[in-house]
């Protein structure tokens, strides 16, 4: 199989072409730091926040915490091995060849092991969310079970994604070249095999965990909303007062409206924009110039920030948790002051 030739750093620096390691970062690129690492600092402290309050207390660590927690952990590492050297660093050729290797699989292998992660786990916790919404009684009387079922969800969740990423290396599409930042792609139907991976990676990193992800909250929502309506008329035709539940159904379509919209908001923009790239990239040419796929991948990668706030809101044992943490930290720091 014939491949693209492989470029060698060591070449260039042999014809004093010292630009080609040490190259001066544009103005468009430094403001990039600067806006990357803003949203790094918050996918780090509200993620870790998250993290420490569900492993501090045992009564905390329910395996619906056990799921956002994992999901925290995925920000968190997406922040250390993407967000961090790509975005931040901005790595580039190197006399070494693992920072070579490195920044050749962080655009390819790295992001779509991440993304496709992350979007798992929101699949994963509405998935949870869906089993104890639809059948409660069942969800509630089989710990073990149910142990057992979310162990496997975390497996899949991070070991399929790690597995497909590596798929076009291992199939020969791509080779990698130690000496540049650059990988070695095959001419053999070239054009096909990359909108088919491109094509490939829109599906399993947005288009299936979306649909997924709203179809469950669409039954859910679906639920709770029958169950509002059979207690209204119950209410009405036998002066019953209102019991808990209604409120907590009200809630869950709260929930539902607010997860799914946000999401939607922040990952729809830059996927459509990846689809139109790939059909026809005389369509997105005129937006080059404004790095619209940048800032639109910059705006969906908020949803690592925003998810697990919200999942920690509308979860009142991990919001009461919080809320105490914060009073004893309060009442801890006036107690010097009254003495």
């Amino acid at each position: 199989m014939k491949y693209t030739f492989c470029l060698n750093v060591h070449y260039f620096l042999k014809l004093n072409l010292t630009s080609i390691i040490h190259r001066q970062r544009t103005p468009f690129e430094n403001t990039l730091t600067i806006t990357w690492s803003i949203l790094a600092i918050a996918i780090l402290v509200s993620n870790l926040f998250l993290i420490a309050i569900i492993c501090s207390k045992r009564a905390s660590q329910a395996n619906s915490n056990i799921l956002i927690a994992s999901l925290c952990t995925a920000n968190v590492l997406y922040v250390v091995f993407y967000i961090l050297p790509a975005k931040i660093i901005i790595i580039g050729n190197s006399i070494h060849p693992i920072i070579n290797i490195y920044c050749q699989l962080l655009s390819t292998v790295i992001l779509f092991a991440f993304t496709c992660c992350i979007n798992f786990h929101i699949c994963a916790v509405s998935l949870e969310k869906f089993l104890a919404v639809t059948s409660p009684f069942w969800y509630n009387h089989v710990d073990r079970c149910k142990s057992t079922i979310i162990a496997c969800i975390l497996i899949l969740c991070w070991i399929l994604p790690i597995t497909v990423a590596f798929i076009p290396l291992i199939i020969g599409w791509w080779r990698i070249c130690p000496n540049f930042c650059s990988l070695s792609e095959s001419l053999e139907n070239r054009k096909v095999s990359l909108q088919a991976w491109h094509i490939f990676w829109t599906i399993l990193t947005f288009v299936l965990p979306a649909i997924i992800t709203v179809t469950l909250y669409v039954r859910i929502f679906l639920a709770a909303k029958g169950y509002i309506t059979r207690v209204q008329s119950t209410i009405q035709t036998s002066n019953l007062s209102i019991p808990s539940s209604f409120y907590s159904s009200w809630k869950a379509i709260k929930t539902v409206m607010i997860i799914v919209g946000v999401y939607l908001l922040l990952q729809t923009p830059y996927n459509i924009y990846q689809v139109v790239n790939i059909i026809d990239k005389n369509l997105t040419k005129k937006l080059s110039g404004y790095n619209v796929r940048e800032w639109l991948f910059y705006f969906a990668s908020w949803n690592s920030v925003t998810s697990p706030i919200i999942y920690c809101y509308f979860k009142q044992n991990l919001r009461n948790r919080i809320t105490s943490v914060i009073l004893k930290r309060r009442n801890g720091s006036e107690r010097p002051r009254n003495v």
